[in-house]
């Protein structure tokens, strides 16, 4: 909080109107104190409303060290790049509930893809400071002018991309499936400077811990509607195909969703609702794209659904004069 508190003043704005809209608390210490990762995307998507620029985040994103968490230390004690990226990304539930993967592919290279829960609105900000930091913190390792392979971003393509282009250099995609980075070969086998071992080791053993005490307490929900979210990306969301992506018997996803109070019809409906708000705010995509991706075949059908989520039509909701749900 005291780099996001520095960055506002360095616009001319006061910090703790924006922390207490947020749900952040105003006069937030430099102590190691957990705090919403709503509240936080909040955050973000205020401050930049309120100075006016939507680049916000990536700036955010590239100040500071940020390495006052498990994850942080984890990955600047890495051997190499590679291990830190490996490990950051199976770890991730230590420090936050976005969903990040490290993929390696072909040849050596690898690709951090990462997003948010469906049920989180706006998450541009947000995006891109996460996308920032990673980049700094690869950086660490292949110095300041390191450039990614490619970029892809799930939220719309701004008019202005140059900042983006000065961050990330020219290879940058929008409208995507999911948030990536693509890194190479070479890149990826740099060692990290001045990592420390022993550290590594510490703190490793720590977030093996922590990510066994965490399963006993995860809401079981996340895990189905997360698995709900990749069915529909493949066209094939029906209660026999989500209980395969999670393990599971079509008979225990029905009894784990019975005992939450709910049904497989009711989690998808809402699941859809939410995937359906951000692609409507955030990207540019058609209304039939957005259709298919939620799992409409017909535009009629999706147009009668969105009407009776947002009470309007997909066109008019995503014309809304913006607010805090969206980015500057």
């Amino acid at each position: 909080m005291s780099g996001l508190r520095e960055l506002l003043r360095d616009y001319g704005v006061d910090h703790q109107p924006i922390f207490e809209v947020a749900g952040l608390p105003p006069d937030h210490g430099d102590d190691l104190t957990w705090i919403s990762l709503e509240n936080l995307v909040n955050a973000l998507t205020l401050a930049a409303r309120v100075t006016g620029d939507r680049f916000f985040g990536l700036k955010h994103g590239s100040r500071g060290r940020f390495t006052a968490n498990p994850l942080g230390y984890l990955m600047a004690n890495s051997p190499d790049l590679k291990t830190g990226l490996r490990n950051f990304a199976r770890f991730q539930p230590v420090l936050s509930t976005n969903h990040l993967e490290f993929v390696e592919t072909a040849g050596g290279a690898g690709r951090v893809e990462f997003s948010y829960p469906v049920t989180m609105p706006s998450v541009v900000q947000m995006t891109d400071f996460v996308l920032m930091r990673f980049v700094t913190r690869i950086r660490a390792a292949a110095g300041s002018h390191w450039r990614p392979v490619s970029v892809g971003l799930m939220h719309r393509q701004p008019a202005d991309t140059s900042e983006y282009e000065r961050c990330l250099g020219a290879r940058l995609s929008f409208n995507q499936p999911v948030n990536s980075i693509t890194i190479s070969a070479a890149t990826l086998a740099l060692p990290m400077p001045n990592a420390d071992p022993q550290l590594f080791k510490l703190v490793k053993r720590y977030c093996e811990e922590e990510i066994e005490r965490q399963k006993a307490v995860d809401h079981p929900l996340n895990g189905i509607r997360e698995a709900m979210t990749r069915c529909l990306q493949q066209g094939s969301f029906g209660p026999k195909h989500v209980a395969n992506e999670l393990g599971l018997t079509p008979s225990s996803l029905h009894r784990r969703l019975k005992a939450e109070s709910t049904s497989f019809q009711r989690l998808l409906d809402d699941t859809r609702r939410c995937l359906t708000h951000r692609y409507l705010l955030e990207s540019s995509l058609k209304l039939t794209d957005i259709a298919a991706k939620v799992g409409y075949s017909e535009l009629s059908a999706f147009s009668r659904a969105a009407r009776r989520w947002f009470g309007t039509s997909p066109r008019s909701f995503r014309r809304r004069p913006p607010n805090l749900d969206e980015a500057a």
